[in-house]
């Protein structure tokens, strides 16, 4: 029998923090590894303390190098050594500076290398960090695209083919059967309407556009409550939002929730929202996988136009999509859902049908394929 093909996945970000890249290249292993990779990552994991970081990584069932103590002289020396001694046949890079340092170890090893796009990066507002990004995306051997609209930004960069792939979920953690009361209590939701955003508290995510359409909301669904996942960047900036509009109390701050209570908080929403923009940064949304994991527990949702997003949801038949930065629509489309339960619930039921078919388990088929194709 031949020895499995090793591949080393070299990302931005890594869980258990926060992050969708993170996520992303969480699943990548996990499934790439039950297709028969003998598989190791070398990823930045942030915004966790040691503790919680080690506790994760004992459990995982592949070696991973931490680089989020390093400086960067120390992450490039561990990638080549790592490199040299794991002699992997295929390198994966996921997230905007492990293209760049990919792209340098794969001519210095001559070693195939993929690399997987999400949006963000090919949008910085620094010159010099879009130069090397599109420098490494042409001498990628191969590239994927989370989306379409990602695809679009790499076009430009990259003249040969991309392979559009989009982002999956976890089908056997995200279920619509998980427990709320509990949880229901505990916020003091008991007998509320539940609106939920996952995802950083940030300018991207659009968290201040639902503060800014909650009062019009709140005249026809009084007993609405919007809930906010996420790590709390910019909490206190939306708390004042929130003060100012007179709905400081219709607003709940959850903070950053663990991964094993994630599936419990998507359960208990009745709408999932995100109307995510485009930052002066150049921060963009790429696709969406909170939008699929919603789905995955039975809700539908109400997306903005702008990004990768709209490509989540099937409109009208799955969820609605509503203009960026407009509360008023955003607000309309709330409201039109929160008070019609039948087509709330109708959304929903195809919302998890559509979202069945892709899972983590779908998506990875994809991978495999074009990485095999590398090295055969």
């Amino acid at each position: 029998m031949a020895a499995a093909p090793r591949l080393l996945l070299i990302a931005s970000e890594f869980p258990p923090g926060p992050g969708g890249i993170g996520t992303h290249a969480y699943q990548l292993s996990i499934h790439l590894q039950r297709h028969d990779w003998r598989l190791e990552v070398m990823a930045s994991q942030a915004y966790v303390t040691a503790d919680e970081r080690n506790c994760f990584n004992r459990r995982l069932p592949f070696a991973l190098t931490s680089l989020s103590a390093l400086s960067t002289g120390q992450r490039l020396l561990q990638m080549g050594r790592k490199i040299e001694v794991f002699k992997p046949d295929v390198l994966v890079a996921s997230g905007g500076r492990p293209l760049w340092v990919t792209a340098f170890f794969s001519k210095l090893f001559h070693i195939p290398w993929l690399a997987v796009g999400h949006g963000t990066e090919f949008l910085s507002s620094s010159s010099l960090f879009r130069f090397l990004t599109q420098q490494a995306i042409g001498y990628a051997d191969q590239v994927v695209a989370v989306s379409q609209y990602t695809a679009g930004l790499i076009g430009a960069k990259r003249p040969a083919e991309i392979h559009i792939i989009p982002n999956g979920a976890d089908g056997e953690r995200f279920r619509p059967d998980w427990p709320v009361q509990k949880l229901r209590h505990k916020l003091g939701l008991v007998g509320k309407q539940v609106l939920l955003t996952v995802g950083n508290v940030s300018e991207r995510k659009g968290q201040d556009v639902i503060i800014q359409a909650l009062p019009r909301v709140l005249a026809y669904c009084p007993d609405v409550i919007y809930l906010i996942a996420g790590l709390p960047t910019r909490q206190q900036t939306l708390a004042r939002l929130a003060q100012v509009l007179g709905v400081n109390e219709q607003v709940c701050f959850a903070g950053v929730v663990s991964p094993e209570m994630l599936p419990v908080y998507y359960n208990l929403c009745d709408l999932f929202v995100l109307v995510s923009r485009k930052t002066r940064a150049g921060d963009v949304e790429g696709y969406g996988i909170v939008v699929v994991e919603a789905a995955l527990c039975g809700k539908t949702a109400v997306v903005s136009d702008h990004g990768g997003l709209p490509e989540a949801v099937h409109y009208g038949e799955t969820g609605l999509i509503v203009p960026t930065e407009s509360s008023e629509k955003t607000a309309e489309a709330i409201i039109s859902l929160l008070t019609d339960q039948a087509q709330r619930q109708a959304l929903a039921r195809r919302a998890l049908a559509h979202a069945a078919e892709a899972t983590w388990t779908n998506r990875i088929t994809a991978y495999d394929a074009v990485l095999r194709g590398m090295i055969a």
